[in-house]
């Protein structure tokens, strides 16, 4: 299982689920990149939290889901679901 609390492994992830929902490639991200700005539209925003939950064997509240607007964000709710 991937190390929640290593920021690295955690972009790499994200990176993953882009290709997985939407085969968007990205070569450079970080946590500060907002998720308006990666090129997906909200139905692909879902299926991406989807692949993280299923990966990570996670769930998250739609409160949670609600509250994310960056890739920071959205590493804060899994680590606070780790």
């Amino acid at each position: 299982m991937i190390n929640v609390h290593d920021d690295k492994a955690l972009i790499e992830l994200f990176k993953q689920a882009l290709w997985e929902v939407d085969r968007k490639q990205v070569e450079s991200v970080d946590l500060n990149a907002k998720i308006s700005e990666l090129g997906i539209d909200s139905v692909a925003t879902f299926e991406l939290i989807g692949f993280l939950e299923e990966q990570l064997e996670l769930q998250f509240s739609d409160e949670q889901v609600a509250s994310v607007q960056s890739l920071g964000d959205l590493a804060k709710v899994i680590r606070a679901n780790a």
